[in-house]
């Protein structure tokens, strides 16, 4: 049994679409998602380095800056409707929106992330969080090649019976909002030192 650890905040990211799909929709859904994954790929370069212009700004004037924020923001809700979409948790292809505001605009409403906003202070010691999250990254790597697994696993369900199995579901989404726990922390808009293990949504 996988690990579930007792959260009383809401989860971030949340999936609310019938489990029920259209047996073909699996092979189709590879070829539509493209644009979006090619866009994704892009936006998560821009990212990458728009988290260390972040961290650096942090680091000189101890201000988290909140554009910059929304930057990484939109691309963590943009990669994961697209990924949604390609592992068939909804029929609903996903729009080309590049909202960048932290609570979630609803433009596509199957998977909906909502995140912290940026606080107004912030301890300069929180810039050490991107190393004090180290053995959690550890553990996401082994808990994300069990979702990669099971996602694999769902799709052939779907292709063959026409329905993600409920319980496997259930474990992608709470990888990735245990995922989305430990980005928070890391890009500094939560202080609360992320607890190990799955939340229970």
């Amino acid at each position: 049994m996988d690990p579930v650890i007792a959260d009383s905040r809401p989860p971030y990211l949340v999936v609310d679409s019938p489990h029920e799909l259209a047996r073909w929709r699996p092979l189709a859904h590879w070829l539509l998602v493209i644009p979006h994954a090619v866009i994704a790929s892009a936006l998560r370069t821009v990212s990458q380095v728009v988290f260390v212009v972040y961290w650096v700004m942090f680091v000189v004037t101890g201000k988290l800056h909140p554009g910059l924020y929304g930057v990484m923001v939109m691309y963590e809700r943009y990669d994961i409707r697209t990924v949604g979409y390609l592992v068939g948790v909804s029929e609903v292809y996903p729009p080309f929106d590049f909202d960048t505001g932290s609570d979630d605009d609803g433009a596509y409403p199957p998977v909906r992330l909502t995140l912290p906003p940026v606080p107004t202070e912030v301890p300069r010691r929180a810039a050490w969080n991107v190393l004090a999250a180290i053995p959690h990254y550890l553990v996401l790597c082994v808990f994300a090649v069990a979702a990669f697994a099971v996602a694999i696993a769902g799709w052939f369900a779907v292709l063959f019976t026409g329905r993600w199995p409920v319980g496997m579901r259930a474990f992608v989404v709470r990888v990735a909002n245990y995922g989305y726990r430990v980005w928070t922390y890391v890009v500094m808009v939560d202080r609360t030192y992320p607890r190990f293990g799955l939340p229970t949504a």
